[in-house]
């Protein structure tokens, strides 16, 4: 039972990570009065009285439908964009080995909001955005579910903008993916507040031994 009532808590998270119930309220306002408006005028233009129950059981239809778009689609700046739930993975190297965690080498992030200063730092691959799986939420509607990642690849640290909505400005210039500096201004749109990162330390790597392939 206790399994059963954690599992269904991550669902209802989930759902509301995806914005889901939004999506779906907003769907039931609008289609709510779209059938009011329809008893009205439909009549009025000499409708037949079937037609008003046909627009009000298609708009009830839709309802499911745009619960499953909000579930797998996020708007972006590349467009309408599949909605993973999960950042990519690297693949393992031929031998079975891949590299989960870095110690010694981190990114130090400072931001200032309406709640005060904040710093956090981090030692392995980290995401920034709107809502979890996310490590930083930040809670800001102009910024994405999954807006940024900060990769360790290649022996440094990368920005990788997945495909926002807004963009991500690394030192005031619109990038997808690159080098992340020893210091460095990140802003998640134009207005947005500015996330202040540093690199430290040394890198070193942390790696799973699997089974060759």
């Amino acid at each position: 039972m206790p399994g059963q009532v954690k599992r269904i808590g991550l669902l209802i998270g989930e759902f509301k990570r995806r914005g889901v119930f939004k999506a779906v309220a907003a769907y039931a306002v609008i289609a709510w009065g779209a059938s009011l408006a329809a008893t009205d005028l439909l009549p009025a233009f000499g409708a037949p009285g079937w037609t008003v129950r046909a627009f009000i059981i298609c708009a009830a239809l839709g309802l499911p439908v745009v619960a499953v778009l909000a579930w797998l689609y996020e708007i972006t700046t590349r467009g309408i964009v599949r909605d993973t739930g999960v950042s990519e993975i690297p693949a393992a190297a031929q031998d079975g080995n891949t590299t989960v965690a870095f110690v010694g080498a981190g990114v130090r992030v400072r931001w200032k909001d309406a709640g005060g200063e904040h710093e956090r730092s981090f030692f392995r691959d980290f995401a920034i955005g709107r809502e979890a799986p996310c490590e930083l939420i930040l809670d800001d509607p102009h910024i994405s579910r999954r807006h940024v990642e900060v990769r360790h690849e290649q022996g440094r640290w990368w920005l990788v903008d997945p495909g926002s909505r807004n963009g991500t400005r690394l030192d005031g210039e619109l990038v997808q993916r690159a080098p992340l500096p020893a210091s460095a201004s990140v802003r998640l749109y134009d207005a947005g507040p500015e996330l202040r990162m540093e690199t430290t330390g040394e890198t070193a790597t942390i790696t799973a031994f699997g089974m060759p392939q």
